[in-house]
């Protein structure tokens, strides 16, 4: 099982999913960051992951669904804790899962000392006896197998729910780095709000996000079909329920602003790094990671309006998560990342 007695996990506690890695084993689970609770009793937990995922507009009135973290960081401690251990639990196959194993969370560059004071609190109390924090950016990058341990600079762009981290990457640790609170979540949001005003219906977040998948495209709007779909919600000025046909350019429409604003900020990232490593990063490109990575034809935009090689993994959505557990399973990698700055224990 490696250098640690149980192995090493990583595990990307993100807004939108966790991702657990397991040493050997790899990705073994990926579920939807809620718990859902009794609305007069938090501490009453009654589902969490998939499982309160699929009650998401479907809950009655004395029950809520919480998303324990927002905007990559801990909003409340005692349900990430809860999110954190029964999803670590189920991963694992045991009780007390996180006691015998060396554990690596991700943390974003832009964390404050509060937000990285409440992530510690929730590592700790999960039960984690042997537990570092590695930087989000540095963590993809070693699950994207990027280049970054010569003096050379290398960028990594990763867009996750609510944070889009841009790094410029050298020698293991991170020389410049810019995060906005902006992230894949946004997107479903933006179709929510255009069906709404558009459609006059009101649709829910899985369901935007299916759209997105299906039909959302950065591509420019002369390259989208015409494809249509039917889609079901409740009639915003009746409350009833009713059906709309969406097409692609409808959702174009809906995300195009977003996206635009995306872009910018990684554009604007570029546009400020270190001229020393301008150089550099205009030979090997721009890696792009992160769930929000996978919007259709976004590398294709960031490529030519950067005018750089894009580069992405089949599943970037796990490259966090995948490094994650490298810095947790090898030793000397860990000790070269913690001299870097880039990983701290515990």
């Amino acid at each position: 099982m490696g250098v640690f007695s149980s192995g090493g996990v990583g595990i990307d506690l993100g807004s939108a999913n966790v991702t657990i890695c397991l040493e050997n084993e790899g990705i073994v689970l990926r579920e939807p960051s809620y718990v859902l609770t009794l609305r007069d009793d938090l501490e009453e937990v009654l589902a969490a992951g998939r499982d309160a995922r699929q009650m998401l507009g479907r809950t009655p009135r004395d029950v809520v669904l919480h998303s324990p973290v927002m905007d990559g960081a801990v909003g409340n401690i005692d349900l990430a804790v809860t999110l954190l251990r029964t999803l670590s639990e189920k991963a694992l196959g045991h009780r007390r899962a996180l006691e015998r194993s060396r554990l690596a969370v991700s943390v974003s560059q832009g964390a404050t000392r509060v937000e990285l004071d409440a992530l510690e609190r929730t590592v700790q109390a999960a039960g984690a006896k042997k537990a570092s924090l590695l930087r989000s950016t540095v963590a993809a990058a070693l699950g994207a197998d990027m280049p970054m341990e010569d003096a050379k600079g290398t960028m990594i762009v990763l867009i996750g729910g609510s944070t889009t981290e841009v790094s410029v990457l050298s020698m293991s640790g991170i020389v410049a780095s810019r995060s906005t609170r902006t992230g894949s979540l946004a997107v479903d949001e933006a179709i929510m709000r255009h069906i709404r005003r558009q459609k006059g219906l009101i649709i829910g977040q899985r369901t935007a996000e299916d759209l997105k998948i299906d039909m959302g495209t950065a591509k420019d709007l002369a390259f989208i079909d015409n494809e249509t779909a039917s889609l079901r919600g409740r009639d915003a000025r009746t409350g009833k329920p009713a059906t709309v046909e969406v097409t692609a350019r409808d959702v174009f429409n809906a995300i195009q602003p977003t996206v635009e604003n995306l872009l910018e900020t990684i554009r604007e990232a570029f546009e400020n790094t270190p001229a020393e490593m301008a150089e550099d990063i205009m030979e090997r490109g721009v890696w792009l990671s992160g769930g929000g990575a996978q919007l259709d034809g976004l590398g294709e935009k960031l490529s030519t309006m950067l005018d750089l090689p894009v580069h992405m993994n089949e599943n970037p959505q796990d490259d966090v998560a995948r490094g994650l557990c490298l810095a947790a399973s090898d030793h000397r990698l860990a000790q070269r990342l913690i001299q870097a700055g880039s990983m701290f224990d515990l």
